[in-house]
């Protein structure tokens, strides 16, 4: 069973990165630049990915397995996040200066969860998927906005509540459980739309990644012992750790693979945006989202299986 499950899941990632070598082969080619991604990314963040994260909701069945499954899935997308900033706080200590320190553990921390997570959880577990990753999502953001910041900044960014509140990725997940919960009849002039956008998540953020990719330096990010340290513990160590603890307190089927392809994934992609815009080291942001991408390739294969035959 696990090494069934292992080859569907390696096959489902592995077109993932075929895609993502579409971005990588424009990026080269300069049909589509690292400059058009940014662009994309804004439209992919504040548009599709919301309206992906909706349609989903408005379209999930109504049960009491799915009502207990968001909160579930909040729980273990917080366990996640704080086991995760309590293992990064013990590997990178004070021997770092507190910038350096903060890419580190924010790499560390934050996955890929959006524009990685999501397109695999819809296509090894399905609609499901997206509903669930979609409350890991929302959990991304409030950390990302609060704790991922002060890290990054060198613990000089003031922590802007509103953000957590008024970012795409959790207004939209706010919007959603109420058309879950109470499931209006939308039109179908609405929903076939919503759903044709949506659809364009997964690829789109497939393509971007490869122009992210494209750009990486590979010499150096497989220099510094620092960053193997990160990606063991986004690939390998938090997944792993959570796997077993959800595990023991009950967690099952495509819930607990849901939550695992989120912990799973790669270091997040703007982890070298967010280290441009509070004046860190931008490169080191970049090489360590793009060792534990290339990285991924093997971890996740390996440890959705284990989750999937739990």
């Amino acid at each position: 069973m696990f090494l069934e499950n292992l080859k569907t899941i390696a096959v489902q990632v592995g077109m993932l990165y075929i895609i993502a070598g579409i971005g990588f082969v424009a990026d080269k080619a300069k049909i589509f630049s690292k400059d058009d991604a940014r662009r994309v990314i804004d439209l992919l963040f504040n548009i599709i990915l919301p309206i992906a994260i909706i349609h989903t909701f408005m379209t999930m069945e109504y049960t009491e397995e799915h009502v207990r499954g968001i909160f579930i899935a909040f729980v273990c997308a917080a366990a996640t996040h704080i086991f995760g900033i309590f293992a990064a706080g013990i590997a990178f200590g004070k021997r770092l200066n507190s910038l350096e320190r903060g890419i580190y553990r924010y790499a560390a921390v934050l996955s890929n969860a959006a524009f990685l997570a999501l397109p695999l959880a819809k296509s090894v577990v399905g609609s499901e998927g997206v509903f669930y990753c979609a409350v890991y999502v929302g959990v991304f953001n409030i950390i990302a906005f609060t704790y991922g910041i002060y890290e990054i900044s060198g613990h000089t960014a003031k922590i802007d509540l509103k953000k957590i509140i008024l970012n795409p990725g959790s207004i939209s997940v706010i919007i959603g459980i109420p058309l879950f919960l109470l499931q209006p009849r939308i039109p179908y002039f609405i929903t076939y739309p919503m759903s044709l956008v949506g659809s364009t998540n997964s690829p789109l953020a497939m393509i971007v990644f490869g122009t992210f990719l494209a750009n990486a330096d590979f010499k150096r990010m497989f220099v510094k012992k620092e960053l193997y340290l990160t990606s063991f513990l986004r690939l390998v160590l938090i997944p792993l750790c959570m796997l077993g603890i959800f595990r023991l307190c009950g967690v099952r089927g495509d819930l607990l693979v849901s939550m695992i392809i989120s912990a799973s994934a790669p270091t997040a992609t703007n982890t070298a945006m967010y280290a441009s815009k509070y004046s860190n080291d931008i490169a080191l942001g970049s090489e360590a989202a793009a060792q534990s991408s290339i990285l991924s390739i093997l971890s996740m294969p390996v440890i959705v299986a284990l989750a999937s035959v739990a």
